[in-house]
Order: C-alpha cells, then sequence, then structure tokens
C-alpha cells in the first residue's frame, strides 16, 4: 500500500464518524458480482445460512445483469455500491472500515474481491476477518498475500487448494503456522430425495453448463460434439449458459444453444433429462455443475483438474480425462462417449453411483452448520440452517 493510499484511507477512516450507520448483525459481506456464476451462487447460498441475521452484502463490481440478486437478498441487505467503492478508493474503504470498526464483535467475510482485502488494513484488531479461496489461478491468491496474517481464517473448497496454498507460502516465505487458519468447507447443492430415473432413448444427452470464459474451454466441447457427429455416435450436445462466443463457427450445427437458465427449477429439468455433463476446464476449485449434475444423476466427463477427482472417481461414479493437449483431450472425451453410448450397464451404474455420491456428501445442513461454526462460534448454533 502506497504512502498516498494510507493517508486517503485514513480521511477515510476519520469520515466514517460522520456516516451514523449500524449493523446490527455484526456481519459483513464483501463479494464482486451478482451476476450469474458458479462462484456467485455459491456465496448466495453462504449469505442465506445467515438470513436470520440479515449481514450487509456489499458488492464491489459491477455485474452484468441482476440475475443472481434476489438469492443475495433472501439473506441480507444489499448495498450495490461498486462505482462508490471503485472510484473514491481508498477513501470508500476506510469510511467503511471506520463503519465496521466502531462494532462491537463484527465479523467481514469476503471472496474475490480485491476491495476486501485492500479494506483489511483498514481494520481494527477486533474484528474477524475471513476469506474463502474458490481455487488457485484466479488472482485471489496473489492479491491477498499482503494481508495473510491478517486472517483469522481462510475457507477452501478441495483439498487441492491446500496443498497449492503451502506451495505459495513455502515460495513467499510465509509463516507455514498460517495454514493452521485454513479450514475446508465444501460446497453444497439440493439433492432431490430420490434417484432421477433416466430415459432410454437410443440418442444420449450431454450437456454443458457454466459461463464461456477461458478457463472453461468451451471451444473444446463445440469440437467434441462435432466429432462425436462426424463418427456418427448417437449424442445431443446442449449448451446452457452464455457461451456462443466461445465457439467455433463450424462446430455450431453440432451444438444446441439454450442462453442463460436461471431459474432454479428450469435448470432442475435440464439436469433431469440430460445423462452426461461434460467438463474441460483448464482449472477449477470444485465446480458447482458437477455437483448439480451428481446429484441429478448426470454423469460427469471431466478433465482431471483442481479439486474434482476428489469427487469424481473414474470408472466409478463418472470419467476422468487427463488435461493433456486440446486436441487429445478432445478424442479423449469423444473416446468416452462412445464407450458410454455402447455400454448402457455402465452408464447406468454410474448415474446410480453418482447420485448417491451427492448425497452422501453435498448436503446443505452441513454447509450451513459450518459456515455458522466459523463465523459466528458458540451462537451460530442458535439458529436453524435454511432449507
Amino acid at each position: 500500500m502506497t504512502i498516498l493510499e494510507k493517508i486517503a484511507g485514513r480521511i477515510g477512516l476519520m469520515t466514517a464518524s460522520l456516516v451514523p450507520l449500524r449493523n446490527s448483525s455484526g456481519l459483513f459481506f464483501f463479494f464482486p458480482f451478482f451476476h450469474v456464476g458458479g462462484a456467485e451462487r455459491v456465496h448466495a447460498e453462504i449469505v442465506a445460512c445467515f438470513a436470520e441475521e440479515r449481514p450487509w452484502v456489499f458488492f464491489a463490481k459491477r455485474s452484468c445483469n441482476d440475475a443472481f440478486r434476489s438469492l443475495f437478498a433472501r439473506g441480507g441487505r444489499l448495498f450495490n455500491l461498486w462505482w462508490l467503492l471503485k472510484y473514491s478508493y481508498p477513501v470508500s474503504a476506510g469510511v467503511l472500515a471506520g463503519i465496521i470498526n466502531r462494532h462491537g464483535h463484527p465479523v467481514v467475510f469476503g471472496c474475490n474481491s480485491l476491495f476486501f482485502y485492500k479494506m483489511i488494513p483498514f481494520l481494527e484488531p477486533h474484528v474477524r476477518v475471513v476469506d474463502l479461496i474458490h481455487a488457485f489461478g484466479g488472482g485471489a491468491e496473489e492479491f491477498s498475500r499482503p494481508v495473510v496474517g491478517r486472517l483469522d481464517a481462510r475457507v477452501i473448497i478441495t483439498g487441492a487448494t491446500r496443498d497449492d496454498m503451502a506451495a505459495q507460502y513455502e515460495r513467499d516465505g510465509i509463516p507455514f503456522e498460517f495454514l493452521e487458519r485454513v479450514v475446508l468447507i465444501e460446497n453444497q447443492v439440493p439433492i432431490p430425495s430420490a434417484f432421477p430415473p433416466k430415459g432410454e432413448d437410443v440418442c444420449l444427452r450431454a450437456i454443458f453448463v457454466g459461463r464461456g470464459s477461458e478457463e472453461k474451454r468451451v471451444r473444446l466441447v463445440g469440437r467434441i460434439a462435432s466429432a462425436c457427429r462426424a463418427q456418427g455416435l448417437p449424442v445431443s450436445v446442449t449448451l446452457v449458459g452464455d457461451v456462443s462466443a466461445g465457439l467455433d463457427d463450424a462446430d455450431l450445427p453440432s451444438c444446441h444453444l439454450t442462453g442463460e437458465v436461471t431459474d432454479a427449477e428450469a435448470l432442475a429439468a435440464i439436469y433431469d433429462q440430460a445423462d452426461l455433463l461434460l467438463l474441460t476446464s483448464s482449472r477449477e476449485g470444485f465446480p458447482l455443475v458437477v455437483m448439480e449434475a451428481m446429484a441429478h444423476g448426470v454423469v460427469p466427463l471431466c478433465t482431471r483438474v483442481g479439486g474434482i477427482p476428489a469427487h469424481v472417481r473414474h470408472g466409478e461414479n463418472g470419467m476422468l480425462v487427463e488435461s493433456g493437449s486440446e486436441e487429445q483431450i478432445v478424442n479423449d472425451f469423444v473416446a468416452c462417449i462412445g464407450r458410454l453410448c455402447r455400454d448402457t450397464a455402465l452408464r447406468q451404474r454410474l448415474a446410480r453411483e453418482a447420485y448417491v455420491w451427492a448425497a452422501a456428501n453435498f448436503g446443505a445442513e452441513r454447509f450451513c452448520r459450518s459456515y455458522r461454526a466459523l463465523l459466528l462460534g458458540e451462537r451460530g448454533s442458535e439458529a436453524p440452517c435454511p432449507r
């Protein structure tokens, strides 16, 4: 932090005394967006665990749409002040820190927000500070380094991220004692009460669900669809999300595009009708779409990256492809799809085992109980978890 940033932040701290705001919950959340995204859905689910407290939720960047705003609103009071936080920084960081500091036992939680990390140096020692790292490679692991020692706890969603964090701490000379503050809390999704039966159609239905961001490598899904079509495999490929810009024009005839689907029931219906999930990412934490797919008995076909192998077991409840050259990835995905087209018994077994694994590992009660205990301590057990 530069001298000018420190001075401006101090001015913000003094200005905070003129802002007569008080948060009765003492809980403050900082996220970048409320638009469509797997991370955004997770953030909204975390906030929902504290709906009884009605925490304050700040968004530090401009969202592309309002799709998940209502999901956040069910759990807290929203402050979409990205323009103020951005254009008045670092004064804005000081102001918000000053407001937080005046509370008796405040808790600040943030994820994927540069503003959150820039605000931390202005928080007083009595403020409990917790962050969430979905996965390494997104940038947060780098711009959080200056404040690692101030973080009272760090949440990760896969064990692989802890390994990445340990390597970073060793590389940068960060004391290993800070690794003891790392807490694993895996994400959650709604689990159908019974295994969703799949049809006996000759043509399999494969889906991709997500954004067209670079690490998702949606273009490979398009190439897989074209290769399956060229080989005459009985499979249709549907892409759910704003992904058209990520596909090659030559592959569009082989794909069906739905656009974004934000309604939970509509998305659940898509999963219920699907047989296979295709995920060709170059990096991941543990994607929510894999959890959602498995919960609906959809067989996940994924690259072996991030925390995916911790839950997707090749040949047991899904299939994994090594993340090599793009050509090899496409060939391996097509080979897996071909095998599942030919072996109905294998496909049905993988689908059922995917559901069983999801039911045992992805429930909401554990998720909320863990977050409430981490942020609120003993008082976190006083309120029931949302269903």
